[in-house]
């Protein structure tokens, strides 16, 4: 199940840190933080899970929670590699969970 559905106030602060109010089991809620360089970063103008510094290579980045189950989708222009740039979008629940209220990354892909 993505964090999104256990979670909420999601925001991405300064471009690339994801934050939220992540409910735990016990249903509380606690404020946790994912820098998503660590885990996405950009391959030939698209975003690559398992890769880092997807924001060095972005511009326009925007987190937008989309459609009727409101899942967190990142927008950005990414660098192409050839000096253009390509519109692209990845949908962060993919690969992130609430583990006991805490955002984490888990291998995806």
């Amino acid at each position: 199940m993505g964090f999104h559905k256990s979670s909420m106030d999601i925001q991405l602060k300064n471009n690339h840190v994801l934050s939220a109010y992540c409910r735990r089991p016990t249903g509380e809620a606690t404020y946790s933080e994912l820098d998503l360089n660590r885990f996405l970063g950009t391959k030939k103008g698209r975003f690559a899970w398992s890769a880092e510094n997807f924001a060095d290579n972005a511009a326009g980045v925007d987190l937008r929670l989309e459609g009727p189950t409101h899942e967190p989708i990142l927008h950005a222009q990414l660098n192409d590699g050839t000096g253009g740039c390509r519109e692209d979008k990845v949908n962060l629940a993919d690969c992130i969970k609430n583990e006991d209220g805490h955002l984490r990354y888990m291998d995806c892909f």
